[in-house]
């Protein structure tokens, strides 16, 4: 590899290292308002909310957990790749690029299926939509 794609290299790990530590501020406000909305989103009683009753802040606190987790594994894959990555810029050690191209893959692999996941929720959600509209007319 010549010493130009080398120099990319770096500035992605550089990119990756930044985005990484913004995923990790922002999995862990995302967890402490989970929890938050576990302790005490109970005494937001909203009357509109009748179908959750008083369990709205637990169940709410536990989809921001459940979202946070999935924070951890993308925060995972880009810190990794960048430490992986910046220290194969350093020594030229053939493993650090595999395993910095590895996370990297991995990163965009969980991401992809990520959102397939949301694509496919999104269009049953218009089925469901739509059903109801039907059964309704």
């Amino acid at each position: 590899m010549n010493e130009i794609q080398k120099s990319y290299l770096l500035e992605t790990a550089k990119w990756q290292k930044f985005l990484g530590i913004l995923m990790a501020v922002c999995t862990a406000l995302l967890a402490a308002c989970g929890i938050a909305f576990i302790a005490f989103g109970n005494f937001l009683n909203d009357p509109d909310l009748e179908g959750l009753g008083n369990f709205g802040g637990t169940v709410v606190g536990v989809l921001y957990l459940l979202l946070a987790l999935l924070y951890v594994f993308f925060t995972r894959y880009l810190l990794r790749s960048a430490k992986y990555l910046k220290a194969w810029c350093a020594s030229d050690a053939e493993e650090d690029l595999t395993e910095g191209l590895k996370n990297n893959k991995s990163y965009f692999k969980f991401s992809g299926i990520l959102a397939i996941v949301g694509i496919g929720l999104v269009v049953l959600l218009l089925i469901c939509v739509a059903i109801a509209a039907v059964a309704a007319a």
